[in-house]
Formats: structure tokens, C-alpha cells, sequence
């Protein structure tokens, strides 16, 4: 008789030992049960709907096999993964020696004590396996090693059935794709066991597996598969299935839908020959195999999930024919993080829009390095620290397809060198505008983590003294900055090319020592602003949410106001002036320039003009673009945007006035919702005053930004000229063709090319011929350039679109979709300005408009800023708009609801 067969089954429940078989509590204990079945006893104890279960111990499998190890390890000697033949036959005589190992009397009276006990004698269970590992080794279904597919599982197991089901899956151990899959991982063939659990069998009638991250890429958007029947169905692939995608952004579902001709199910007269594949009533071919509640219900309890483990989670699930949700097993998504690249340019390209040239990129490049790695500096990250990370510090941004992108991924790894990036990594992915769907699946150590609390309490007194000696330290860089600048500028006006690149370099060096200032700021803005939005959030839930905006307004004019109220002020002169207006209707601006710079209409508006430019001319649109001029180089610029406001009436007593009345409203209303309650208001106004102060620093640092483009602009543009006049460039405008490195190295001798022509001339045409845009978010796995994204086009469509609101307001008017706003001519009364996205240059038309939307944007970009600096009623972070929102249309925006709604269609 069969070694297997010599048991008698008992068929009572006497009472309850201790020993094999793990209940209760003892399921959370991962050593013994392993990680598959500690998570399922986890989720049971925290309410998730997992059937009820028992596991046999890994110290059951050691004990049973002791015995045996010997002849188990002699088989295992010398194992030849790579010889299939020789290793099926010593998988065969491993998982025979198991099976023909004896199992105590008192471990199967266990075994089947608890069936009863647990299930009834009359129930049908699953038995899965699940390998634990020992030492180094991981077990399945750990954070590091998925082990799908690889142990054995048994469905509508009987009582009768189970003790031969146990043996085969502590069995499975040896099998031979197990021993294949711990080879290839590299991992021991002896350090394991096998637990087993064995668990009330569903009946499962629609079932999915859920993953709540992208399994691909990583990306935060879910992915879930369901087909009919039971999930082995869907998890093998044996019957069509569905997918849903669900974004993280609004839960907006995706749906591809399968013909689903069969399914998987129990045969009801023969539940021990396990499921079967048979066909599907027709009604059920081509419906959805989820319902959009039952889709919404996965999808929240899978969300749950995660946050229970904190990490991406690959969930089996199945619904009853009563519609009952089981939860049936939870594993980690592995993903191999190293591999993965988070790109964003919701928030950069507003900076950078459109195609950019290598010139601007390499310069932005060294920017941002410079930049942050002073900002890491002053955080308290020690030097030896950024040094290991200089190749991060170097790849902050990235060139796709010509645009310019953020790399996430890189900036979470650098933030994550500061222990005070737990304080402000939420407001930092939202002053980003992170899409939900396009975050760090990492988690941050919190600030109480023990082991790092010495570095934290470092780390956070710093930023508190940050904080302290914050103004003091911005207007000693300002101080800093005009000197240095103004040296540098000086000293270009009669340096040679070497001394131009070396006065490049020279600034260099001066920027990588000083500007992490202005990041700190920016760090203080998001704080306040977290916390201004917390205190409105907790004591003012009722109000709109345009009333944070309207708070904001007032105050010190920062150096952008200032800006603007210098145009307009030139503006007030033309309109005062005679002819100047008349003169633009019939000439060109550059013209009529030209005769203003000779006094043609007197010295006063000239003097003001050129003062504006000598001050300010750094400022204009796409300023951070060298390959763009601004007004300091065309002064027509100038007069062009001034031209527009003269032909208006736009004053600055009307901009100010505008800004005070919508500050004057907000205060009453906060005043009506805070009555009795001086306290919360006073804490209230301290956070916005905050904000706004910082608000204003950040608005007059960016300017010192724009003129350290600025000096970039004209450096390289005499490099240009010199490079033609020598035949290494066929033009002057082909430097912005070249990166920084290639155009200094060829004055200093480290240039790796002597072909500067040619090079220019490949970089030229990949820069006309750049293909459709990238999404906005999105990520890859592996090599960037051969993951990337289909560009995802929206066709035009009417109906209401839904953006982020960011400064409050309904109005009508008309949309105009303008892409370069040099070519929109004139704009009219009731524009409503449809963006891509914009930059301080864009003031003057942003203040023509009755409303702005832009499909890019955070709450704390220029566009969200200037909208409610000026009472413009604004939408960022609209896809698509652009496409979606027709030129021409009548449209009703919302800037507090986010909320376009096209309502006709020009037809012209």
C-alpha cells in the first residue's frame, strides 16, 4: 500500500492542538506561513473580505523531510539547470521522494481537526503552497521576488482529498520550474520550505486581478483584467479577458473589451477533476465583465490595500453570484525601480515650450545642476553626498523629442538626501503639478523613523534657521547678484572670445555658490501654501474656492508687477503722445522704433524706453529660450507690447485698484466665515501673509534668473557671430545648434569635434523635423528613447472639459487658441486666451483676456499667479486644451470649478 495511504482519516473535531497547523494570529508570523499567506491573515485582521483559512507551518516541511534531507540534498548535488532532460528526471525523483515521505499520525489528526473545525467536513477548500524562504533568501510573493506560477495550487480540494494535497504542494518545491526560477534568481536549491494554506474555496462567478500601479512602466494609473468564471480563468489566460484602466488622476476608466466566448468554472458533478473551460452563454459575450460599481469597488479596496502595505500591489479577486467581493491573494508588484523614469513637464513648460535648441537645454542643464545642488548644500546634505549623486545632479531635466522634461525620478532621489523631505514632498509634487498617475511608488522615511532621528532633528532645526534668517539672507543675495552681474557685464563689453568662455565659466561657478537661496524660498512658499490651504480646508470648508486667490492679492508690488507697470506706464506715454499710434497702424514696430530711439516723438518716452529696457530687458516672452530674442535685444518687442495696452484703456490706477477690490472682497468673506473666531483668523492671515511674502521673493529672484539667461543670450550670440566669421558655423545662428560645452571647449581646447558645421547641421534638421508632442506625464522602463509614449491627441470636442481652477470667476467671451502670441494680431473685447502654456512675456496678453486656460500649469505657476495677482478669472492643467476648445468658440469658463464648457462654434 502506498506510504501516502496508511492514515486513518479521522472524521471528528475533538479540540484544538498546537503545532502544525498555524490559526489565528499565528498567520501574521511570516517566518512560518510565509509572506502569501502573513499578507492574507494581515487583510483579514484589518476587515478585507478574504475567506477564511488556515496555513501548515514551513517548520512542518523541515520536520517531515528531515528523514529524507539526505537523499534530498544527494539529488540536489550538482544539479545541471541547463541540461532539461537530466533536470526533469531529478525534479521527477525529488517530488517522488517528498510524496513517499512519512507524515506523522499527529500532524494529519491536525490537519484535519482544523478542517473540520474551520470549514465543516463537508466543505470544499483550495490548497496553495508558498515557499519561505531562510537567511537571505526571500519567500514568494515577497517585496523582491513576485515567485508566481511557480508553486502548486489545488482547487475544490475535499476533506478526503487534502492530506495528498498537502504533500504535493510541499512537493512542488522541487519542482522543475522551481528549481529553474531559484537558479535564474540566483538563490540556494537547500534554504527553503514550504508552507501550505488551505483556505474555503469561492465559488467565483465574474473574478480580476488587479494591479494598482502600472505593471509595465510603474506608473500610478491601475490596470485591471477580469473574464467570467473563476480567476484561475483570468489568471492563466485561459479565457478572454477585459482590461480597465483607471486613471489616477479623476478614476476616469479606460475600457477594452474582449468577446468573451468562455469561462472557467467547477464541474458540478465532479469537483475533484478542478475547473473547467467551457462556453459562455451568449448574452454575456460582449458585456463588460465588471460592472462600473463593481470596477469603482475593486478599485477603492485595492487602493486600500496598498496603502495597508505600502507599496504597489498585484491583487486576485472574485465575485460570488450573490455579487459578493473576495479578496484571494495580494503579492507586490516587483518592479525594478533602478530601470524606471518618471517624466513630467506640467510645471517646466511654461519655461521651455515647444521645440528647444541644444544650446537652451545644455544651458537649463547646468542650471538646474548649479542650482540645486547649492540648494542640497544649504538643506545640510554634505558635499560628500552630492558628489556620489553628480550624475543625477546632471540629468535633472531631460530632451525628449525636443521638449524639455523633467526626470522625476532623479529629483525624488536627491530630495529624498534631505531628512526634512517628508515635511514638504506632498506640497513638492504639487507646486510640480504631479499628475496622481505619475509619482514615486517609494515611500519616504517618516520623520520618526528612530534609526534616522539624529539626522532628522539636524536636518530640521537647519530649515527652521532657514526659515529665521530667510529675508536677510534673499536680500543679501540680491545685493550680491547686481554686483556680480554687473562685473560680468563690464567685463564682456571688451573681452575676446577665450575671455567671453571664460567669463561664462567664471559665472558659473558664481551661480553654483549662491542660488540655492532661491529654492529655499520656493521650499518656504510650498510650506505656507500646504499649510494656508490646510487652515482654510479645516475652518472655512464652506467657502469657494476662488477665496485663497483673492487673499493673495495685495501687498509689496514683487519685480514681475513692477515690470508690468513699467509697460503699462509706457503705454500711457504713447497714448499720449501723438503719432506714435498712427505711425504703428501703417509701419512696422521695428520702424517706428527706430525713429523713437532717434527722438522723432520726443526725448521723454524715448529716455523711458530705453531706461525700461536697460532695467527690465531681460523680460520678455519665452525668455529662458536663447534662441529667443527679448526686448534688451529688439527694443521693437517693447514698443510692440506697450502698443497694445495704449490701444486700450489700461492704466495702472486700474490694475491696482482691481487687485484691491478683489483683496477687499476676500477679506470680508473670510471675515463673515470666521465670525467669533479671532484666533483661527489671525493664524489664518499670518500663513497668507507668508505666502504672499514669499510669493513676492520668488517673483523677484525669477528675475535675476532671466538675466543670467540674459548674459548667456549675448555671450553666446558673439560666440555665434565669431564661430561664421571663422567658417566653423555656416551661420551666426547655428551656436543655438551647439551645447554649452561644444561652443566653450572650441575657445579652451576641450572640445571633442572639430566639425562644428556639420553637427550644427544634423542638430538643425532633427530640430525642424521633431515629431508630435509627448503626454505631459508619463514613464518608461528600460532605455528611455525606445520607451516612450504614442503622443496621446485629443480630437476637438464639445461639452465641458475639466482643468484645474486656480483663480475664480465665471465668464463668457471667446476663445482664442494662440500658440505664438506674436502671431495672434489683435486680440478682441471678449478673449478668452486658449494656451498651451505661458511665461512672464505673456503679461500683456494675459491682461488683454476676460479669462485664461492653459493646458499646462500648477496652482503656484506664473499663469495661476498672474491670474489672481489680476483678478483674471484661470484654468491650468486643462489637457488638450489647446485641440479640445475649438478657435473661435463661445465658451463658458469657471476659473474657481475648473470647468470650460464650449457653447457654439465659430462657423466662419
Amino acid at each position: 500500500m502506498n506510504a501516502r495511504r496508511v492514515l486513518r482519516i479521522p472524521t471528528f473535531s475533538s479540540h484544538r492542538r498546537k503545532g502544525p497547523v498555524m490559526r489565528g494570529r499565528a498567520l501574521l508570523n511570516e517566518a512560518e506561513v510565509g509572506p502569501k499567506f502573513s499578507r492574507q491573515a494581515r487583510m483579514a485582521t484589518e476587515g478585507f473580505p478574504v475567506p477564511r483559512f488556515f496555513c501548515v507551518s514551513a517548520a512542518t516541511f523541515t520536520e517531515v523531510l528531515r528523514p529524507v534531507r539526505a537523499e534530498l540534498d544527494a539529488l540536489l548535488a550538482g544539479l545541471d539547470t541547463a541540461d532539461a532532460e537530466t533536470l526533469e528526471k531529478r525534479a521527477s525523483a525529488l517530488r517522488e521522494t517528498v510524496l513517499a515521505a512519512s507524515v506523522p499520525a499527529a500532524v494529519a489528526w491536525q490537519l484535519y481537526d482544523a478542517f473540520d473545525e474551520v470549514f465543516g467536513p463537508d466543505a470544499v477548500v483550495s490548497v496553495r503552497s508558498s515557499v519561505v524562504g531562510t537567511g537571505a533568501d526571500v519567500g514568494e510573493d515577497s517585496a523582491h521576488d513576485a515567485f508566481a506560477g511557480i508553486s502548486d495550487s489545488f482547487l475544490y480540494v475535499t476533506r478526503e482529498e487534502l492530506l495528498d494535497r498537502v504533500r504535493q504542494c510541499w512537493a512542488s518545491g522541487f519542482g522543475t520550474q522551481a528549481l529553474l526560477y531559484r537558479a535564474a534568481r540566483g538563490g540556494t536549491q537547500h534554504g527553503f520550505a514550504v508552507a501550505v494554506g488551505v483556505q474555503r474555496m469561492e465559488f467565483g462567478r465574474r473574478s480580476f486581478v488587479l494591479f494598482t500601479c502600472d505593471p509595465l512602466t510603474g506608473a500610478r494609473d491601475r490596470v485591471l483584467a477580469a473574464g467570467l468564471g473563476i480567476g484561475e480563468g483570468v489568471v492563466q489566460e485561459k479565457v478572454p479577458v477585459d482590461h480597465y484602466f483607471v486613471s489616477r488622476r479623476d478614476n476616469a476608466v479606460r475600457s477594452v473589451l474582449a468577446h468573451k466566448t468562455q469561462l472557467m468554472e467547477e464541474n458540478p458533478g465532479q469537483l475533484a477533476d478542478g475547473p473547467r473551460t467551457v462556453p459562455a452563454p451568449e448574452e454575456l459575450w460582449d458585456t463588460p465583465a465588471l460592472t462600473d460599481e463593481q470596477i469603482q469597488q475593486v478599485v477603492m479596496v485595492g487602493d486600500r490595500i496598498e496603502e495597508l502595505f505600502g507599496c504597489p500591489q498585484d491583487i486576485e479577486g472574485t465575485f460570488t453570484a450573490d455579487g459578493r467581493l473576495n479578496i484571494l491573494q495580494a503579492r507586490p508588484v516587483v518592479l525594478e525601480l533602478d530601470r524606471q523614469r518618471l517624466w513630467s513637464n506640467a510645471n517646466i513648460t511654461e519655461s521651455y515650450p515647444d521645440v528647444t535648441t541644444a544650446l537652451t537645454y545644455s544651458f537649463a542643464q547646468r542650471f538646474y545642476r548649479e542650482d540645486f545642488h547649492d540648494f542640497y548644500r544649504l538643506l545640510g546634505v554634505p558635499r560628500k553626498a552630492l558628489d556620489r549623486h553628480e550624475g543625477e545632479l546632471r540629468g535633472m531635466i531631460g530632451l525628449l523629442r525636443g521638449r524639455v522634461y523633467y526626470s522625476l525620478s532623479v529629483w525624488y532621489a536627491l530630495h529624498g538626501l534631505s531628512r526634512t523631505f517628508p515635511l514638504w514632498r506632498r506640497s513638492f509634487e504639487r507646486m510640480m503639478g504631479m499628475s496622481p498617475s505619475v509619482t514615486h511608488v517609494r515611500p519616504t522615511p517618516p520623520l520618526t523613523d528612530p534609526a534616522l532621528l539624529p539626522a532628522t532633528a539636524a536636518a530640521t532645526a537647519r530649515l527652521a534657521w532657514r526659515l529665521v534668517t530667510h529675508g536677510a539672507a534673499v536680500k543679501d543675495f540680491e545685493t550680491w547678484w547686481e554686483r556680480i552681474l554687473t562685473a560680468h557685464r563690464e567685463a564682456a563689453k571688451t573681452a575676446d572670445p577665450l575671455q567671453l568662455a571664460q567669463l561664462m565659466r567664471s559665472l558659473w561657478t558664481e551661480v553654483g555658490d549662491r542660488w540655492g537661496i532661491t529654492l529655499v524660498n520656493d521650499l518656504l512658499l510650498q510650506l505656507h501654501e500646504t499649510l494656508a490651504m490646510k487652515m482654510l480646508g479645516r475652518w472655512v470648508p464652506q467657502a469657494d474656492a476662488g477665496l485663497h486667490s483673492d487673499l493673495l492679492c495685495g501687498g509689496e508690488e514683487n519685480r514681475s508687477v513692477i515690470i508690468l507697470m513699467s509697460i503699462v506706464e509706457i503705454a500711457e506715454r504713447i497714448r499720449a503722445t501723438p503719432g506714435v499710434l498712427d505711425a504703428l497702424a501703417v509701419k512696422p514696430a521695428e520702424e517706428v522704433w527706430d525713429e523713437i530711439d532717434r527722438d522723432a516723438y520726443g526725448s521723454d518716452l524715448a529716455d523711458r524706453m530705453r531706461t525700461h529696457n536697460h532695467l527690465h530687458g531681460d523680460r520678455g516672452l519665452q525668455e529662458l529660450k536663447l534662441e529667443v530674442p527679448v526686448p534688451r535685444d529688439q527694443p521693437a518687442q517693447l514698443l510692440r507690447i506697450a502698443a497694445e495696452y495704449a490701444r486700450g484703456d489700461l492704466t495702472r490706477a486700474l490694475l491696482r485698484e482691481r487687485e484691491a477690490q478683489a483683496r477687499r472682497a476676500g477679506e470680508r468673506r473670510l471675515a463673515e466665515l470666521l465670525a467669533g473666531r479671532p484666533l483661527a483668523g489671525g493664524a489664518l492671515r499670518a500663513a497668507l501673509a507668508g505666502q504672499r511674502r514669499y510669493i513676492n521673493m520668488r517673483e523677484n529672484t525669477r528675475y535675476g534668473r532671466s538675466e543670467l539667461f540674459g548674459f548667456g543670450r549675448q555671450v553666446y550670440r558673439r560666440l555665434g557671430a565669431d564661430l561664421a566669421a571663422r567658417g566653423l558655423l555656416e551661420k551666426a545662428e547655428d551656436v543655438m545648434h551647439l551645447t554649452e560645452e561644444e561652443i566653450l571647449g572650441t575657445y579652451d581646447g576641450t572640445a571633442v569635434t572639430d566639425d562644428l558645421r556639420g553637427l550644427a547641421a544634423v542638430r538643425r534638421a532633427e530640430f525642424h523635423a521633431r515629431g508630435a508632442e509627448l503626454p505631459m506625464d508619463f514613464v518608461t522602463m528600460g532605455p528611455v528613447r525606445d520607451a516612450l509614449p504614442d503622443p496621446n491627441r485629443d480630437t476637438a470636442a464639445s461639452g465641458t472639459l475639466h482643468g484645474l481652477g486656480s483663480s475664480g470667476g465665471i465668464v463668457r467671451g471667446t476663445a482664442r487658441v494662440v500658440i505664438d502670441p506674436h502671431d495672434l494680431g489683435d486680440p478682441s473685447e471678449d478673449m478668452i486666451l486658449i494656451a498651451r502654456e505661458t511665461d512672464p512675456g505673456w503679461l500683456f496678453l494675459m491682461l488683454s483676456s476676460r479669462g485664461i486656460v492653459v493646458e499646462r500649469g500648477t496652482l503656484l505657476s506664473h499663469t495661476a499667479i498672474s491670474g489672481r495677482k489680476f483678478g483674471i478669472p484661470t484654468i491650468v492643467a486643462l489637457p488638450h486644451a489647446t485641440i479640445r476648445i475649438p478657435d473661435g468658440a463661445r465658451v463658458e469658463m469657471d476659473g474657481a470649478a475648473g470647468t470650460v464648457k464650449i457653447l457654439e462654434e465659430d462657423e466662419a
